[in-house]
């Protein structure tokens, strides 16, 4: 009997039943569930070389975004919210996971000019996905000579180290772990006792912030060049088969994921999210990564599936 995705109790998002679908070659996955915020950008006083047309809807725009930030923070000091907003710049988008809510209000402690209690939160979010990744992955590098040092350990404070374990793992993404130690340079610079650090407390609230969101972006990230992701599909990312296996791809990003077809299609969900929409059978063929990308570009737009 052909097994497609219709067989399927959960469908697109029936990960077990995976890997027996007839049509399993001409498949990837599909993730769509981020976290994103632009706001900064709204925010920015508009160029003097700008169409006055564009600047009036920039103006019209600013201050929309200038009342939300009164309504979520208050008027008071308000000049000084707007700054730090527009210096801290727009969050990176980011699959969904433990640090979305977690940046977040390290985020807004900028904000408000909580500098120290941002500071130490960023610095304690990149200790935490640190230990995150360690954790939650070991069990798939036993063979590893690092594993005697991390299997019964349930948290890790050495930076370096951890750095070390997670890039002979191949897990870490680009030259993430190079942030992951000038991150950890600013929180012992400012965390330990140093009396020097009540002279730069924003300055190193804002570079560990942006430090902390480097990370996230090519770590999570869907648009930073990450190692995972099939090359050539503008406006969507599709998860090269050769990594289906891999432990962070397999344990972060393909639970956020739906198993489609070049042909597939996007409908928000009223929940504000995002649900994949796709025909049951592709047929037989076995497309390489290259193959889909070139498949999903240039698709027939009358081929693409319609909800019936």
């Amino acid at each position: 009997m052909r097994k497609t995705i219709a067989d399927l109790t959960d469908g697109v998002y029936d990960f077990t039943g995976h890997a027996n679908l007839a049509d399993r070659g001409a498949r990837r996955y599909r993730p769509f569930s981020f976290d994103f915020d632009s706001t900064p950008q709204s925010l920015e006083l508009p160029d003097e070389n700008w169409d006055e047309q564009v600047k009036r809807l920039h103006l019209i725009s600013r201050a929309r975004a200038i009342k939300r930030l009164e309504l979520k923070y208050g008027t008071h000091n308000i000049d000084q919210t707007i700054k730090n907003t527009i210096d801290l710049g727009s969050k990176s988008m980011s699959l969904l996971s433990y640090h979305n809510e977690l940046n977040e209000q390290a985020r807004r402690s900028f904000v408000i000019s909580a500098y120290y209690p941002a500071l130490v939160a960023a610095c304690a979010l990149g200790e935490r996905i640190l230990n995150h990744l360690i954790l939650d992955l070991r069990s798939n590098f036993m063979a590893s000579p690092h594993y005697r040092k991390v299997y019964r350990k349930n948290s890790f404070e050495d930076w370096k180290f951890a750095v070390t374990v997670l890039a002979d793992w191949q897990v870490l993404a680009n030259d993430v772990g190079d942030d992951f130690l000038a991150l950890g340079k600013l929180r012992n610079f400012s965390i330990h006792f140093n009396p020097a650090s009540y002279q730069s407390m924003r300055d190193n609230a804002l570079a560990a912030l942006k430090c902390l969101d480097k990370i996230i972006a090519k770590q999570f990230g869907y648009f930073g060049g990450q190692p995972w992701f099939i090359e050539g599909t503008p406006g969507a990312q599709f998860i090269k088969r050769a990594y289906e296996t891999d432990p962070f791809v397999k344990n972060y990003i393909i639970p956020h994921s739906g198993l489609v077809g070049p042909l597939h299609a996007m409908e928000m969900s009223q929940d504000g999210g995002w649900d994949h929409l796709d025909h049951d059978d592709y047929g037989d063929e076995d497309l390489t990564d290259e193959e889909f990308a070139l498949r999903f570009r240039e698709r027939d737009p009358e081929k693409v599936y319609t909800a019936r």
